[in-house]
């Protein structure tokens, strides 16, 4: 993180750089300022990198503790209504269970004995190819 910070820093830095000697000398690059540039990298290094550091790291916690707000609010009405349908969806899925199991009781020995028929009927209707 403090690389990016830093090479962040040192593109805005050298393009201010640039701005600055073309208005002031026209690019003419002397002795002091290769010294200033040098001596403000340097206490950039030193002294700002750490707070840009700290401040970016507070600008990541609060966007993180915003996001994390948002997601609450926003998965609090899927949770509340998750919670108002548990009995409803119980009840339904109970019931259900219950009429397929008397559906079972009452149509499994026939369907399957209808299944069996038709299966049969098939079978010599269309009969199985031989090599012969």
């Amino acid at each position: 993180m403090t690389v990016v910070g830093d090479l962040i820093f040192s593109a805005v830095a050298l393009f201010l750089l640039f701005k600055f000697f073309l208005k002031a000398n026209h690019l003419d690059l002397r002795f002091y300022i290769v010294w200033g540039s040098v001596l403000g990298l340097f206490l950039y290094t030193r002294i700002l990198s750490r707070i840009t550091l700290w401040l970016f790291f507070k600008c990541y916690r609060f966007i993180e503790a915003c996001l994390g707000l948002i997601l609450l609010v926003l998965k609090f009405p899927f949770k509340v209504l998750a919670v108002l349908m548990r009995p409803p969806y119980a009840v339904l899925r109970w019931f259900s269970l219950l009429v397929f199991r008397i559906a079972e009781a009452f149509l499994g020995k026939p369907l399957t004995k209808t299944r069996k028929t038709m299966i049969s009927f098939w079978e010599r209707l269309f009969p199985p190819r031989t090599n012969g």
